[in-house]
């Protein structure tokens, strides 16, 4: 049975080289998605940086 689809949009965005190496290598050692782990960062980010 698939998955349910999740209310999304799609974003592309042209990141640094580096820093995309860096994603790659997180999501691999941590188990979790491209998509997850620069979600989780834009949420820890906004809820920092905005009122």
């Amino acid at each position: 049975m698939p998955r349910p689809k999740k209310d999304s949009k799609a974003l592309n965005v042209m990141i640094d080289n580096k820093i995309y190496q860096l994603l790659e290598q997180y999501s691999s050692d941590s188990k979790l998605t491209k998509t997850a782990v620069v979600e989780l960062a834009l949420e820890e980010y906004l809820k920092k940086n905005t009122k």
